[in-house]
């Protein structure tokens, strides 16, 4: 059972924010999430807003990673530098079934 938190932002240029992401992948991924995506919204009503989806293996490990980045410098670096270039409109924590 995966556990994943989804940001949906608006603004931000493609590149800037493949970067900001990439710094975000680094730290989060030292805090012990297991994957780190960036997506961009090309269809519907949220046309044009990028997503950005933290998953960890479960429960723990979301904890876990979540605590671990609150107190990284360098995670807290990574969302300073989304805050400055997107804001965030949507985040959700969702929990992966398995079928």
């Amino acid at each position: 059972m995966t556990v994943s938190m989804v940001t949906s932002r608006k603004g931000g240029a493609r590149e800037a924010m493949i970067a900001a992401t990439r710094k975000l992948r680094t730290a989060a991924e030292k805090s012990g999430a297991e994957s780190v995506v960036l997506s961009h919204v090309t269809v519907g009503p949220d046309t044009g807003q990028w997503v950005i989806r933290i998953t960890c293996t479960n429960w723990e490990a979301f904890g876990k990673a979540m605590q671990a980045a609150s107190n990284d410098p360098a995670a807290q670096e990574a969302i300073a530098g989304l805050d400055a270039i997107s804001e965030v409109v949507a985040r959700r924590v969702l929990v992966g079934v398995d079928l």
